[in-house]
């Protein structure tokens, strides 16, 4: 027998709408009229919340739906990110607010130079024509990106304080160092099967997931 799924809180499904412009979520759609999805299934979640919920057309959500189909979880996961760009949100510094904002995008920024850096010096590993001093000159860049990451995470899960938000944030960041560390302690040049690791992908989930945990706690 079917557990009966209790309705979706008309306030919660208001941000969920008002958070799409009352239109599909999906950008190349945004059509009218729309239903609210579960990005993660209710049979697995057993529960609505603001993180997990996506306004989608009857037709996007069938398509999303279809286990087969062409959009998968990971995708609307991204839609769900990209409707919260967290631009020039302007905050009352009410519980830290601000300065946990601050602290996001920092932590964003840091890491937008930091990996770039890592996967520029592991490509130059990975070439045997590479030269000592090219091979050099990215190393020395990416660990200096990389300095600047570490402070930037410690800076943010103090903003945060002790919160499953600060514990993904390290999660993230010592997923990626521990690929760093890898590519640095392998011999010259790197095998084959850590030259085709894409770290950037390998994050992208979490990294989405981050952003909308912390849209939310903002949003509150």
């Amino acid at each position: 027998m079917a557990t009966s799924r209790p309705k979706i809180p008309s306030e919660l499904r208001r941000r969920v709408l008002i958070e799409a412009g009352h239109r599909c979520a999906i950008p190349t759609c945004k059509s009218t009229p729309v239903e609210i999805a579960h990005i993660i299934p209710w049979a697995k979640v057993r529960k609505h919340e603001f993180k997990n919920l996506i306004a989608l057309c009857p037709t996007c959500h069938t398509r999303f739906d279809d286990p087969h189909g062409p959009i998968d979880r990971k995708a609307m996961r991204q839609y769900k990110a990209n409707l919260n760009p967290l631009l020039s949100t302007s905050l009352a510094n009410r519980n830290g607010q601000a300065n946990m904002l601050a602290a996001y995008q920092e932590l964003r920024g840091r890491f937008a130079e930091w990996l770039p850096a890592e996967l520029e010096y592991a490509a130059i590993k990975s070439r045997r024509s590479s030269s000592r001093e090219k091979l050099e000159k990215s190393k020395s860049n990416a660990v200096d990106k990389f300095a600047w990451a570490i402070g930037a995470v410690a800076d943010f899960q103090s903003a945060w304080g002790q919160s499953e938000v600060s514990d993904l944030a390290g999660a993230i960041f010592y997923h990626a160092a521990d690929w760093c560390d890898e590519v640095e302690s392998t011999p010259f040049p790197l095998p084959e099967d850590l030259k085709r690791r894409d770290i950037l992908e390998e994050i992208s989930e979490a990294s989405a997931d981050l952003h909308l945990m912390v849209c939310e706690e903002l949003s509150m």
